[in-house]
């Protein structure tokens, strides 16, 4: 007999990487606000991303992301992957077991974008319009 956790990990396209990194999210909200919410990534795929979070987006919604790459070299070589996915699910917390997280998705890999963390606001002050770098995948 399969549990639904074991399920959903055969269900899985992409290898998920642990990774415990800064997440900011925005999604607009049923009076069409933006709303926003801050959490920290569980695990991320080429395609996906797990984040526990206070405050989580409706399930089957798009949210706008921002992850805060952990620095690979060096102190100023942080790096930032930016783009646009559905939430998928939406989990929350039962009593005190657990955390509230959601699972986010994309289809479409030319919507995730990378660039150096911090790099979009020099741009700003020298008067530059920032466009990210693209994902290439084959």
């Amino acid at each position: 007999m399969e549990r639904d956790g074991d399920l959903r990990a055969e269900m899985r396209k992409e290898i998920r990487y642990r990774l415990g990194t800064l997440a900011v999210f925005t999604w607009e909200g049923a009076d069409h606000r933006t709303l926003k919410g801050e959490g920290v990534t569980r695990d991320i795929s080429v395609q996906g991303a797990y984040i526990l979070t206070p405050t989580s987006p409706p399930a089957d919604c798009v949210v706008r992301l921002d992850l805060m790459l952990p620095p690979l070299a060096g102190p100023n070589t942080a790096m930032r992957i930016t783009g646009e996915a559905r939430v998928i699910r939406v989990d929350h917390r039962s009593g005190n077991i657990g955390m509230n997280g959601f699972a986010v998705v994309t289809d479409d890999l030319n919507q995730w974008g990378l660039m150096a963390a911090g790099l979009e606001s020099e741009m700003a002050l020298a008067g530059m319009e920032f466009e990210p770098m693209k994902v290439v995948t084959n």
